[in-house]
């Protein structure tokens, strides 16, 4: 261990390496869900798959303000994403409320249709000929930290922006997949997030971003118990009741983001829940776990590693490693 402001972290510079050809995630058999991580770099990406044991089959990578949607820096030529040819995770923002006094219900009648069309146009010339692109629209809508927030006051216009989207959607990138990306719980809406889901016609992916956190889960007791829970408006909450609700409405389930957290503490057991989890749950039929995402992004302190040359959560890394 190495004595380091913020906390104890694990010095992995000996970290084990599978020295056995890693085979190509393009021509092996696909697995049961997607498995992939967020990180830094692709490079990053492909060294944690050798690391696991387990090719990284999907990435994740956010363009989520109106800019940088309509840019798409990170899919150009020579930059992070440009010759990734797997699966992509994109989150592209909805709105700006907070630089250019944006709102839902203008988007209901059409007012950034131009920008939604010039970012979808750009995203499918630069993911052409590449596997499926999966596009989450206004992502963690139901909390109230990103300008796209929907609440009870504006429900009703996102319904309606949401369609006006899909439409566009299908109109210029019909091959890629429009994914439907809530927060774990509600936070600051009023309301259950169910009564603004724009209808299973108008998404092709359910998806919930989850972090062990509210509440931490440290044992397996605690894992197993936090399946079923729901939040404060009665919505979904617990991994299962997101699952439910998927196949309720006809769709397979993501988990785009999803990490521990170390400034909670580390625990094992939630990094195996969730793989089991995925286990027994993997496939693309509805109410099956299409793909996840783990958020192993250097930020917060290193508080979501699993990867890296410094660990806040060894224990949880080790576990990662041995089941995937």
């Amino acid at each position: 261990m190495a004595a380091v402001a913020g906390g104890a972290y694990l010095v992995l510079a000996d970290r084990p390496v599978r020295v056995e050809q890693t085979p190509d995630p393009r021509t092996s058999p696909p697995a049961d869900w997607l498995s992939g991580a967020a990180t830094e770099d692709v490079v990053t990406i492909d060294e944690m798959g050798e690391w696991r044991g387990r090719p990284m089959e999907i990435a994740g990578t956010w363009s989520d303000n109106n800019e940088a949607m309509v840019e798409l820096w990170q899919l150009h030529d020579e930059e992070q994403f440009g010759s990734w040819d797997r699966p992509l995770d994109i989150a592209i923002g909805g709105i700006d409320d907070d630089q250019q006094d944006e709102s839902w219900e203008e988007a209901a009648e059409g007012a950034y249709d131009d920008r939604w069309r010039e970012s979808l146009t750009n995203l499918r010339e630069l993911r052409e000929g590449k596997d499926t692109t999966y596009i989450r629209f206004a992502h963690e809508m139901n909390g109230d930290w990103f300008d796209w927030s929907v609440d009870a006051g504006n429900h009703e216009a996102f319904v309606e922006a949401w369609q006006r989207f899909r439409a566009l959607q299908q109109d210029v990138f019909p091959e890629a997949r429009l994914v439907f990306n809530v927060n774990r719980e509600s936070v600051g809406t009023d309301m259950d997030w169910r009564e603004f889901f724009p209808g299973a016609e108008h998404v092709d992916v359910m998806a919930v971003d989850y972090y062990n956190r509210y509440p931490y889960v440290e044992t397996a007791q605690e894992w197993a118990d936090s399946l079923d829970d729901t939040d404060e408006y009665g919505a979904p909450k617990g991994l299962q009741q997101h699952l439910d609700f998927a196949r309720s409405v006809g769709l397979p389930l993501a988990v785009p983001e999803w990490s521990g957290s170390a400034e909670d503490g580390d625990s094992p057991a939630f990094i195996r829940g969730m793989y089991e989890f995925f286990s027994e749950n993997a496939g693309t039929g509805a109410g099956q776990v299409l793909y996840e995402i783990h958020f192993n992004v250097d930020k917060d302190d290193l508080n979501w590693l699993l990867f890296g040359e410094y660990l806040r959560m060894p224990e949880s890394a080790r576990t990662y490693q041995e089941l995937w």
